[in-house]
């Protein structure tokens, strides 16, 4: 699941930053204080704010979000 975000982020161009949140990571303790959890992926969109769990909304907020005019997401 974390692959196809990796995919759609690339696909739009967009610069991002990889946590990575395996057990035993000290990350992953934030990761829960974050988001309630340890599921990944998880993302946090500094641009507005949004911060979101599943790999499908994640993929239909980043082409509604920053998609070109005309190009076909989920």
């Amino acid at each position: 699941f974390c692959r196809l975000v990796r995919e759609v982020l690339t696909e739009l161009d967009l610069p991002y930053e990889l946590r990575s949140t395996g057990k035993g990571s000290p990350r992953r303790e934030a990761l829960r204080e974050l988001s309630g959890g340890t599921t990944v992926p998880f993302l946090v969109d500094p641009n507005s704010g949004a911060a979101m769990g599943e790999s499908l909304d994640i993929v239909r907020y980043l082409f509604s979000t920053y998609a070109p005019a005309g190009a076909e997401g989920p």
